[in-house]
């Protein structure tokens, strides 16, 4: 599993989390990093792959926090008006924002592949 820390996501990622929700998503968004990669990102050891992975793991956790909320910006009570963050709203699937968070970062690695590689060592 891939480690992030809080210095990490509001430092280097710029996030805009709370530490609370922070801490509570990381680890959820790190099984969900590990999942997708097929337990892959334990044997990685390019520095700019393992950066890529924890930018990875820090826009799941904004995108989870996203799924929670249901994409809401804005939200008034009595005149019933809502206003959903760009690109989301209730029609946009969870899974679908978690895939594109996470793809933002390691879709130009083999790390989301999950088909055969036909070239490797057998």
């Amino acid at each position: 599993m891939i480690t992030v820390d809080y210095s990490f996501y509001t430092g280097t990622y710029h996030g805009t989390l709370s530490e609370v929700d922070f801490n509570r998503l990381v680890v959820k968004a790190s099984a969900y990093l590990d999942r997708v990669t097929y337990g892959r990102l334990a044997a990685v050891t390019d520095t700019a792959v393992l950066e890529l992975a924890k930018r990875a793991c820090c826009s799941a956790a904004d995108a989870m926090l996203a799924n929670e909320q249901g994409g809401v910006k804005a939200e008034s009570n009595d005149g019933v008006s809502v206003t959903y963050v760009e690109g989301s709203g209730p029609a946009k699937a969870d899974g679908k924002r978690l895939r594109e968070a996470v793809g933002l970062f390691l879709g130009g690695t083999d790390l989301l592949y999950r088909g055969v590689d036909y070239d490797a060592d057998v």
